[in-house]
């Protein structure tokens, strides 16, 4: 399976709602949407079209309502294949243009407020994943006084290669058995479990 078949299985399998909350509540440290309906997750536009002739794409984004007063959150998840260094200024030119199409499309709160966002970077490479995860990170440090106006964007990770062994095994959930497989068929991931077993 090449790298771009790869994705689009990811991308069609996180089309639907309730793989998107499984991915996040159980595969993360935020609890936002523990027992969130269902309903409430609303899979939302994922190409944003700069006001130059060039277009990025992300790959899955959903608007999801929390809470008892209804505050959208939108996911933007990314999916790589491989290591890529500037992941922190792709992630902040995504949230930019989210919010850009957002605007356009008069989709903002009663208040004319973005949504806050979750941008989480889904990863199933083989090396550990190295690039920063913070902006800051790629930025030549500033003179103190222009330090407060520098761009700022931090992202989320899943490193599939590096989830919790254990706890991935005791997870009954559709998706930790989806990863169980698809990490099965590996002799990396074959010879840790079995080496934890003999421990």
């Amino acid at each position: 399976m090449t790298t771009q078949q790869h994705d689009l299985g990811y991308r069609a399998l996180f089309a639907h709602p309730e793989m998107v909350r499984e991915l996040v509540t159980g595969f993360t440290a935020f609890k936002l949407f523990d027992g969130v309906a269902l309903s409430a997750f609303e899979r939302v536009n994922a190409d944003y079209v700069s006001e130059r002739p060039s277009a990025r794409q992300g790959d899955v984004v959903w608007r999801v309502r929390v809470g008892d007063h209804v505050l959208d959150v939108v996911i933007l998840l990314e999916f790589q294949s491989g290591v890529d260094r500037c992941m922190a200024l792709r992630m902040q030119t995504y949230v930019g243009l989210l919010c850009q199409d957002l605007v356009e499309r008069h989709q903002l709160s009663p208040e004319l407020l973005l949504p806050p966002v979750l941008p989480l970077v889904f990863y199933n490479g083989v090396p550990a994943w190295s690039a920063p995860k913070e902006l800051a990170e790629l930025l030549t440090a500033p003179p103190a006084e222009l330090a407060a106006l520098q761009p700022s964007q931090r992202y989320a990770l899943i490193d599939q290669w590096r989830l919790d062994r254990a706890a991935l095994d005791a997870n009954d959930d559709l998706l930790a058995l989806l990863f169980r497989i698809e990490l099965s068929r590996f002799p990396r991931w074959k010879a840790r479990r079995k080496a934890r077993r003999k421990n």
